[in-house]
């Protein structure tokens, strides 16, 4: 009878704290930073999980901070001041080539929800990517996973990355500023500052990467970029606080399936933004099909990052890279089980 008792508690206690955090034991480290190549639309699981309390749900007390790019959050990894990266899965095909493991282990997009575009200006004399040589493209910041689109797209016009010159603008504020003012050419970038541009007529879309089609003729495939990341060694040494950041992400990756624009907008806080809470509304739902359900990043979609690489970066082509180890999948099928 007491055995009977104490087994009823102990599954009690399990179903209060609803959770898989309590299931899977307590994090090893409680206290997270994340490093975040932006703040965008395709970062939102990140920012609703913030929001919405999924992390502290999870036992874990997560600081963000957001940098101007991908190349930058990667160096607070690579520098020990950050234990995971919000950024691109494309860079751990980059840092594989170097003999760096670095695993991503939860995916917040399908497709990577960005657009790229010409100033207004050059409306009459830019006509097509290949027209492009010698202007000025704003990246979020050279090196990025925006850099890496942007050479892939002068690859297919017959161009260099070398016939244009780069200029990192960030993914917010900045790169509207820069658009504006003339001091960029082109532009990639995505929501909401694409939603902002190209609706004020400020930016013409030359390439559309937030729909299926507008990905299949870019990169033959949807293109997965925005994920979480950290060294073999973090998640290795830490399982069950990167579960626990995992069944964060998943969470609100659900949660974000079945909201509302206005609900989506309502949980973003205004440092977010970039401008007002419609604009923003009217973006989520040109980016929303990008936005991960699962946190699951998909066979096709690593072997589609790989070859986009490799079709301006000979050296990703020849490299002995293990794909499958730029991945683990394990963690978001963990999450997706333990909250169905």
């Amino acid at each position: 009878m007491k055995r009977l008792f104490v087994s009823t508690v102990t599954a009690a206690l399990l179903l209060m704290g609803g959770g898989a955090a309590n299931a899977q034991g307590k994090p090893e480290k409680t206290e997270v930073h994340i490093a975040a190549a932006s703040v965008g639309m395709t970062y939102l699981p990140m920012i609703v999980a913030e929001s919405q309390g999924y992390f502290k749900d999870e036992g874990l007390d997560v600081t963000i901070a957001a940098f101007s790019g991908g190349s930058k959050a990667l160096e607070a990894l690579l520098g020990g001041s950050t234990d995971i990266v919000a950024g691109a899965y494309s860079n751990t095909l980059t840092m594989a080539m170097k003999g760096q493991t670095l695993v991503t282990f939860a995916s917040q997009v399908n497709c990577p929800a960005w657009i790229f575009g010409i100033a207004k200006k050059n409306k009459d004399t830019v006509k097509s990517p290949k027209d492009l040589k010698g202007k000025r493209i704003g990246v979020s910041a050279p090196g990025s996973s925006t850099h890496m689109a942007v050479n892939y797209i002068l690859h297919k016009a017959g161009l260099k990355g070398s016939d244009v010159s780069i200029i990192g603008v960030g993914q917010a504020a900045g790169a509207v500023a820069a658009i504006r003012s003339g001091q960029i050419d082109a532009l990639i970038v995505n929501d909401p500052v694409a939603t902002i541009l190209v609706d004020g007529g400020d930016m013409l879309a030359m390439a559309e990467m937030r729909t299926e089609d507008g990905n299949r003729k870019v990169f033959g495939a949807d293109y997965p970029e925005s994920s979480l990341y950290s060294t073999k060694r973090f998640i290795d040494e830490n399982p069950n606080t990167v579960q626990a950041v995992t069944n964060a992400i998943v969470r609100a990756e659900r949660w974000i399936a079945k909201a509302t624009p206005a609900q989506v907008t309502a949980a973003v806080p205004d440092k977010y933004l970039v401008e007002d809470k419609d604009l923003y509304a009217r973006a989520f739902e040109n980016s929303r099909r990008c936005i991960s359900q699962t946190g699951v990043l998909s066979d096709q979609g690593a072997k589609t990052v790989r070859d986009v690489l490799a079709a301006f970066d000979p050296a990703i082509g020849t490299a002995p890279i293990d794909l499958a180890a730029t991945y683990d999948n394990r963690f978001a099928q963990k999450a997706a089980e333990a909250r169905p």
